[in-house]
């Protein structure tokens, strides 16, 4: 379902998929040849550019809502921290010298051990220390910001099987894990965190989608489409609009 007067993305967003396949697949090929590849898809991982794809079309959302954005001074930003002195995001738009819109793309393969809990903490750290940013004054712009994230998760057994509850780790006497993760997948855990981030104002709009190959993919939660992050962006650019003119 779409939001009237906004584009339905979802066919760019199939083609974003297949792109983001295609270079995977190259960057492997050229890891392989190299003798880079540390197995699987790493070599492909470490050679970034994957998530391009999905970094074009937040921007295309913020050019079809209107906005002309600022000219970005360079291919790597960084946004000024709190906690530490710079971290970079993926996508950093600015409007009239305002910040516009912050986004973060990133995926997830087969190598599942720490990096579930690596991607989750970093998505948590990265929001708190930019929303502690502005409200130091950092980076100086007069309205707030808006933090998004994309997460593009690989379709496999490691990805989908059903995880237990704890599975043989063990907590102090007197503290209660969450039952709610009992059972699910790591893309079912990724999207449960991801929908909580949201719904605790820790980011404004997050999509998470599972991918196999080609352009085919699907959304663990209807709330994690990207028509519905494009739906938040959408409206965050007409509000920059009508303030900022």
């Amino acid at each position: 379902m779409t939001v009237p007067g906004v584009p339905d993305y979802e066919a760019e967003f199939a083609r974003a998929i297949a792109q983001f396949w295609a270079i995977k697949t190259n960057q492997q090929a050229a890891a392989d040849q190299a003798g880079t590849s540390a197995g699987a898809t790493h070599g492909a991982v470490r050679a970034g550019k994957h998530m391009a794809p999905f970094e074009e079309l937040v921007r295309q959302v913020v050019r079809d809502a209107g906005v002309t954005v600022d000219v970005e001074q360079a291919e790597t930003i960084y946004v000024p921290g709190y906690y530490r002195e710079t971290k970079s995001w993926d996508v950093v738009l600015q409007y009239k010298g305002h910040a516009l819109a912050i986004v973060e793309a990133k995926s997830q393969g087969s190598r599942l051990a720490n990096n579930f809990n690596n991607r989750v903490e970093e998505a948590i750290g990265q929001a708190a220390d930019v929303w502690k940013s502005h409200e130091r004054g950092l980076l100086v712009s007069g309205i707030r910001p808006w933090v998004g994230y994309v997460m593009i998760v690989e379709e496999t057994p490691k990805t989908t099987e059903p995880k237990h509850l704890l599975a043989g780790k063990a907590v102090p006497p007197g503290m209660v894990v969450d039952s709610g993760f009992d059972g699910m997948s790591y893309a079912e855990r990724y999207a449960e965190a991801f929908k909580r981030l949201d719904q605790e104002r820790m980011l404004d709009a997050t999509c998470v989608a599972i991918t196999s190959s080609g352009s085919a993919y699907s959304y663990p939660d209807e709330w994690l489409s990207f028509n519905g992050f494009a739906a938040q962006l959408w409206g965050r650019c007409k509000h920059a609009l009508a303030v900022l003119g």
